[in-house]
């Protein structure tokens, strides 16, 4: 054997010979003694301090047997460790649930009664009566002390009972209302003429009953379209036209099932409409909407055939099937569409060029009619067979839109404000905001330096779908909000139609139904005066002339003859 695996295996042999030797001198491991803290512990309004080994709170309060409640609060938590010194709090948590009974106080309302002077002391004729309702508290006590109340719950045990007091309109000795321009409304189911003073109403015979859908005056007041309802075929409406002068014939325009119609303001004389069509159904609402767009001239000529053009065939829109709202710019350049969850233009700069060209082979007429969409917002989801849509109106310089807005990222939330779009430039801001549902914004037909638009409020906008309304006014750029009817107080019964207000062509006034009567506010004197004379249900109100019709003052009639009481 070599030196060198000599001298390893010596050296092996010497490492195994003293291993058992190493081991035994390491004797028994020593055991681990945990480290006694001092904590404080208060509980039960009680602090004791107390040495422990325990390595949490939780084992801790487990070796003190503090015994928790499931509500209990622990600080610092279960989970921490033991250090010197460490206080430690329980706070005891109860709860108790008591029921109270609240008296609920009634709310006076005022009716306005034109048979009344205004200076006639007010009449009660209802007496008031409080209400009573059950509350359920939910009571939070923190070491006994009551540290919280939440209310769980709201019963109504008797509802309360309004005062009702009635108070003079002013009109008692002031029959006759003056205003410019004429105004037609339905009357019951008779369209009626007023023709600058509500003194001689002019009922207009259409030969048929009305459907409310389309009542407009043209521009100059020469003419009234409006629908009647089908009563020989499927149809569930046709469009008609009649001359605002005695003894005129009303005169079919062989256009059915109508959702939207109305005049050019800017061609008092061509007399050119535009509306859109559905198609009639047996399910609720009764149609389906087309989303298509007409144009066409209303010819004086009694003999002309009116042959419309179609500019939009079929638009593709969120609850396409109930339909869009629609308005014409002052310029006439335009339309203004709205959707359930947008608001757009529809460019009619070259209409006149497209209705002087041959109809296109196939029909296609809409690739000339630019579109643009302008606000986009998340529709309302009304959960019935009714769609919310945007009522839009135009500026008087025709390059603003107003509209209302469901602003809330919620299909099922009831918020809504009154917003304006720049149609140059796309850009949109909010004018008011918590309008309610049914705001209806109204544009003032004339330029003027407030530019005022007219629109409802509602008194309780997150929850507008029953929410009683009242008429403000505010400037084209949001500021000067004012109610301007009825005065605070008073009862809110405006209807929900977005046709129930017309303004006066320069913006001095306006005219509005209000618990089913046609009022009459002008907005300089504040006067306000009924206009309709009979207990019949008004509505529809159009004021001309406006637009292009102010150049042309409304068709007038000859003076009535005297009476015979006026003749002595």
């Amino acid at each position: 054997m070599s030196e060198a695996p000599l001298k390893l295996f010596t050296r092996l042999g010497l490492l195994i010979t003293l291993i058992p030797l190493f081991v035994g001198c390491q004797g028994e491991p020593e055991q681990f003694q945990p480290t006694a803290n001092t904590v404080t512990i208060t509980v039960d309004g009680t602090t004791i301090e107390q040495q422990t080994s325990a390595a949490t709170v939780r084992d801790a309060l487990a070796a003190l047997d503090v015994t928790l409640g499931a509500t209990d609060e622990v600080n610092p938590p279960l989970f921490t460790p033991i250090t010197p010194d460490l206080a430690i709090r329980i706070t005891r948590i109860t709860e108790s649930v008591e029921t109270i009974d609240r008296s609920v106080p009634f709310e006076r309302k005022i009716v306005r009664n034109e048979a009344m002077d205004e200076n006639d002391p007010p009449r009660i004729i209802q007496a008031g009566q409080a209400g009573l309702e059950q509350i359920t508290v939910r009571i939070v006590y923190r070491d006994g002390i009551e540290a919280e109340r939440r209310t769980t719950q709201i019963t109504t045990i008797e509802e309360s009972q309004d005062e009702i007091v009635m108070v003079g309109l002013g009109l008692a000795n002031s029959d006759l209302a003056a205003f410019s321009g004429m105004i037609a409304y339905i009357n019951g189911n008779t369209p009626t003429l007023l023709r600058g003073s509500n003194s001689f109403p002019e009922p207009l015979d259409v030969g048929g009953p009305l459907d409310r859908r389309i009542f407009a005056l043209s521009p100059s007041g020469s003419h009234l379209l409006f629908s009647r309802v089908a009563t020989d075929t499927a149809d569930f409406n046709n469009l008609w036209v009649i001359e605002t002068v005695p003894g005129a014939e009303p005169r079919p325009l062989g256009i059915s099932n109508v959702l939207w119609a109305a005049w050019n303001p800017d061609r008092a004389n061509a007399q050119q409409i535009a509306y859109s069509t559905g198609k009639p159904t047996t399910l609720p609402p009764g149609w389906e909407a087309n989303n298509d767009l007409w144009v066409g001239t209303v010819l004086r000529n009694e003999e002309a055939d009116f042959e419309p053009r179609q500019l939009v065939d079929s638009y593709p829109a969120t609850y396409g099937w109930w339909g869009g709202n629609y308005a014409w710019s002052p310029d006439g350049t335009a339309i203004g569409y709205s959707f359930a969850d947008e608001v757009g233009v529809i460019d009619l700069r070259l209409l006149d060029v497209l209705i002087e060209q041959p109809e296109p082979e196939g029909g296609d007429t809409a690739s000339f009619v630019p579109r643009e969409t302008l606000v986009r917002f998340r529709e309302y989801d009304t959960r019935a067979d009714w769609v919310w849509v945007p009522v839009i109106t135009w500026s008087p310089e025709g390059r603003y839109l107003a509209f209302t807005a469901h602003t809330s990222e919620s299909t099922a939330d009831l918020d809504f404000d009154t917003w304006i779009v720049d149609t140059q430039t796309a850009v949109s801001g909010q004018l008011a905001a918590d309008v309610g549902i049914w705001s209806h914004p109204h544009w003032a037909a004339a330029p003027s330096p407030q530019g005022e638009i007219a629109f409802l409020r509602a008194l309780e906008p997150f929850a507008s779908l029953q929410s009683g309304y009242t008429l403000w006014l505010m400037d084209s750029d949001g500021s000067n909000a004012r109610q301007i009817f009825p005065p605070p107080g008073e009862n809110t019964a405006f209807p929900r139609q977005a046709d129930f207000l017309a303004w006066q062509g320069d913006g001095l006034g306006v005219s509005f139904v209000f618990e089913d009567d046609l009022y009459l506010l002008n907005l300089e004197t504040n006067q306000v005066s009924s206009l309709a004379d009979d207990e019949a249900v008004a509505s529809n109100p159009s004021w001309a002339p406006y637009g292009a019709g102010l150049a042309e003052p409304a068709t007038a009639l000859p003076t009535p003859p005297p009476t015979e009481e006026e003749r002595q």
